[in-house]
């Protein structure tokens, strides 16, 4: 009798031991995914113009000479912030000290026309200047300002499909999970756009860009991934 009741302890004490299996639910997400490309022209009506001002100053005169560039500077485009980008110096066999300042300013299109014969009329002995470019690459607020209007067209455009998703399947619970964008950016200026040396002082005399803006083209694509939760027995 001792001997049965000890065995059946010992059969339920291994009972107790013995691991428990539990069956629990899977979770995982059902995923469809969306790609987007958009566009959208980006607009200037303003220019990076580049001018040199080439100098020839007795030695020490660098000064006065750089203040009065500024000074000319100021006549092109009063309200222009017109920076001081490059320095180059070289001496003449007279003593002379020759210099070569050039300078740039972002212009409204409506301050090109004549630019040329203007810079041009502001060179006296020892001071000459001429226009080097006229670029008009947008800015890069400009170009940032067209990437936002992309990507809430993105999320509007993400936010429409996910309500589709929900009126086929409404007991799926599906929601937006990631969205990577991938950006193309705006393209470097054609010809058409950037014009060098001995073409842009011609087109700034001839005022033939004046109040003109130019469009260029800037591309977002992104991928959206739309999720919803499944579970399942293992």
């Amino acid at each position: 009798m001792i001997r049965d009741c000890l065995s059946l302890a010992l059969a339920v004490l291994m009972l107790l031991a013995a691991p428990q299996v539990v069956h629990a639910d899977t979770v995982r997400d059902d995923i469809v995914t969306l790609d987007l490309s958009l566009e959208k022209w980006v607009e200037t009506d303003s220019a990076t113009v580049t001018v040199a001002a080439d100098l020839a100053v007795k030695a020490g005169g660098f000064g006065a000479a750089r203040q009065a560039v500024k000074d000319d500077l100021a006549k092109i485009s009063g309200k222009a912030a017109w920076r001081l980008t490059g320095y180059n110096r070289l001496r003449d066999e007279a003593g002379f000290e020759r210099w070569r300042i050039v300078a740039e300013a972002r212009l409204p299109s409506t301050e090109l026309g004549g630019l040329g014969g203007t810079v041009k009329g502001l060179g006296e002995a020892g001071r000459s200047y001429a226009v080097l470019g006229i670029d008009f690459t947008p800015t890069l607020a400009e170009r940032e300002a067209a990437m936002a209007d992309l990507r809430a067209e993105i999320y509007r455009s993400a936010a429409e499909e996910l309500e589709r998703l929900k009126a086929v399947y409404p007991d799926r619970g599906y929601r937006v999970a990631t969205i990577n964008f991938q950006t193309s950016g705006v393209p470097r200026p054609m010809p058409a756009q950037m014009m060098r040396v001995e073409s842009a002082p011609k087109l700034a005399a001839d005022g033939a860009m004046a109040g003109d803006s130019v469009a260029q083209r800037a591309e977002l694509r992104a991928s959206v991934r739309f999720a919803a939760e499944v579970r399942s027995d293992d």
